[in-house]
């Protein structure tokens, strides 16, 4: 099961969803050895999915980020190598 750990961004343009969440266990830290397994962390994930014009999403984070657990949706990283941290 995916965990989503903080919704970053959410838009919706017709019935497509696209969501920018921090995902658990998605970026490889560590590639892990013939003595220890491999180490992954928390990264910026983006993810696109069709929503029923009759299906309601949940509107607090908490049951959203739930209700994309349940989804089984492909995440992707999002590229942030560019990004300038202070």
């Amino acid at each position: 099961m995916t965990y989503i750990l903080a919704i970053e961004s959410t838009s919706i343009e017709n019935n497509n969803v696209t969501v920018e969440a921090v995902v658990n266990d998605m970026r490889c830290i560590y590639k892990g050895s013939y003595e220890d397994p491999a180490e992954y962390a928390p990264a910026l994930c983006s993810t696109t999915f069709s929503l029923d014009p009759d299906e309601s999403i949940p509107l607090d984070e908490d049951g959203f980020c739930e209700y994309l657990a349940q989804l089984n949706l492909d995440w992707q990283l999002v590229d942030t190598s560019d990004w300038y941290l202070d």
